[in-house]
């Protein structure tokens, strides 16, 4: 019998140590900004992207692109690169005088 206390004294502290470490991660994932990001980044790579909208403006502020879709987003030196839903890959170049915004859309 002593054996078998051993033995569910452990099972009982891996039980909650499992369930902290569940809890920590749930509340992680919907409580902080960087979890929230992080389920965003995750849902865009297994779905093809999310649902966006991309507007670029000039230096006056008039909208010279816009573009509506499903589709997931990466910058890096001043481009922004995206794949549409047709397979083709875009590239966004901006300089000082432009601005791009992208808006996910519900």
């Amino acid at each position: 019998m002593r054996k078998y206390k051993g033995l569910i004294v452990t099972g009982i502290v891996c039980v909650v140590i499992l369930f902290g470490i569940g809890g920590c991660t749930y509340w992680w994932l919907n409580s902080t900004a960087s979890g929230v990001r992080t389920v965003k980044n995750f849902q865009s790579e297994t779905s093809n992207g999310i649902e966006r909208e991309i507007r670029v403006y000039n230096a006056d502020g008039k909208q010279i692109m816009y573009e509506k879709g499903k589709f997931d987003v990466s910058h890096k030196n001043r481009s922004i690169q995206y794949v549409d839903q047709h397979n083709r890959k875009h590239n966004i170049y901006f300089g000082d005088n432009t601005s791009v915004v992208v808006n996910e859309l519900k």
